[in-house]
């Protein structure tokens, strides 16, 4: 089967000042608590718009982050992932915000695109699902990919 293309995406670095970091998909009704299990490391909102990812590091390690945002649902990226894990997600066309629990400056050195998570041709909400995947490399790699739920 053919490698499907993300038709938008963003990596960058993160400094994590907690071990968890809080992806906010536009409009949430609060934070999502991080879970505390090693099986869970991706929790969502009631809403499912807000999500907040455990990282396997110490506070302070760098963070690979990628998000990779498909118009169909990809297969799982090739490479060595000590974890995977599905979810579902709500995301609004207000601009998406990243954060590591405390403050958003030290999260990405480049801010991330205003229009990852918006759909072009549909209203808001988009509904999303998703797959996250952790290595340890270098550093700790997270990719997330997206696609239409």
């Amino acid at each position: 089967m053919p490698q499907i293309r993300p038709v938008n995406e963003y990596t960058g670095m993160a400094t994590l000042n907690h071990a968890f970091y809080v992806v906010d998909m536009g409009e949430p009704e609060g934070i999502a608590l991080p879970s505390m299990t090693s099986d869970t490391r991706i929790t969502a909102t009631d809403s499912n718009s807000c999500l907040t990812i455990t990282a396997g590091s110490s506070e302070w390690e760098p963070v690979k982050i990628s998000f990779l945002v498909y118009d169909q649902e990809p297969v799982p990226l090739p490479g060595e992932w000590r974890h995977t894990e599905t979810f579902t997600c709500t995301a609004t066309d207000t601009p998406a915000s990243f954060t590591t629990g405390t403050d958003p400056d030290d999260m990405f050195q480049d801010p991330p695109p205003d229009d990852l998570f918006n759909r072009p041709g549909l209203e808001p909400p988009y509904h999303w699902k998703g797959r996250l995947l952790i290595a340890a490399h270098e550093v700790e790699e997270h990719v997330l990919q997206f696609w239409p739920a």
